[in-house]
């Protein structure tokens, strides 16, 4: 089954349209953070972006990873109905393909949303300091981050999502883990890097405290062994199914 096919089958579920929906959402939260506490913001010294991402970025990636989990558990909903999966079982399709086809296309729409959550910052950067001028190379490096840190949780609702049949459950155990992971103490660095707590993470936060190498490491880590651990279940239940 080709990247193509994958496509077509989330064309008429909503899912392409949610993300830049989701996006919006989010973006519209600096825009009207700004328009409203102006003074306290233009007023504060430092690079504006820093100020940007310091009074808006928490709310704005619990968005994002709330995003990821409902548009997971859609992905796998559609495969789920009707039986497709067992379906899939009997012909020459590796599971794991299929997987991973999943894992790029929310990788994507993942990159998708935080390039337009940067650029709302821009304009607000454009419009309420207008005498810094955009450095496009931070903005770049910063939305690099900001995906890299990400894609731990993309992975692992994605687990979540094809071992759940029922939709409610994978759906319910996202939430729950987004929820509980967003309240845990900040200042341990094993929690930071965990899947859920590592997309609250900042470029400029990680890089004071020289940890911006290590969260870009251990993401990458936890996303690959995350995908292998994945690939090893499918095989098991493709065995005992």
């Amino acid at each position: 089954m080709s990247f193509g096919m994958e496509l077509k089958k989330f064309r008429r579920t909503g899912y392409f349209p949610a993300f830049p929906a989701g996006a919006a959402a989010a973006s519209a939260f600096p825009i009207l953070n700004m328009a409203v506490r102006t003074e306290v913001y233009t007023g504060l010294p430092g690079n504006p972006l820093d100020i940007l991402l310091d009074a808006s970025w928490q709310m704005m990636a619990m968005l994002n990873i709330l995003l990821i989990v409902c548009g997971t558990c859609m992905m796998y909903h559609t495969e789920y109905a009707e039986n497709g999966i067992q379906k899939m079982e009997v012909l020459p399709v590796r599971q794991i393909s299929l997987f991973l086809r999943k894992f790029l296309i929310s990788a994507i729409m993942a990159a998708l949303v935080i390039l337009i959550e940067f650029s709302a910052f821009t304009f607000c950067i454009l419009w309420w300091f207008p005498h810094t001028g955009i450095d496009f190379k931070e903005l770049l490096s910063h939305w690099g981050f900001e995906l890299v840190v990400l894609l731990p949780t993309i992975m692992v609702s994605l687990i979540i999502a094809s071992a759940c049949r029922n939709i409610w459950i994978s759906l319910g155990i996202g939430v729950i883990l987004v929820f509980t992971l967003s309240v845990l103490p900040k200042d341990y660095l094993f929690l930071d890097l965990c899947p859920y707590c590592s997309p609250y993470q900042l470029l400029t936060t990680a890089e004071q405290n020289g940890h911006a190498a290590l969260f870009l490491g251990v993401c990458i880590g936890e996303t690959t062994l995350a995908g292998i651990a994945e690939h090893i279940y499918l095989k098991i239940r493709r065995y005992f199914s």
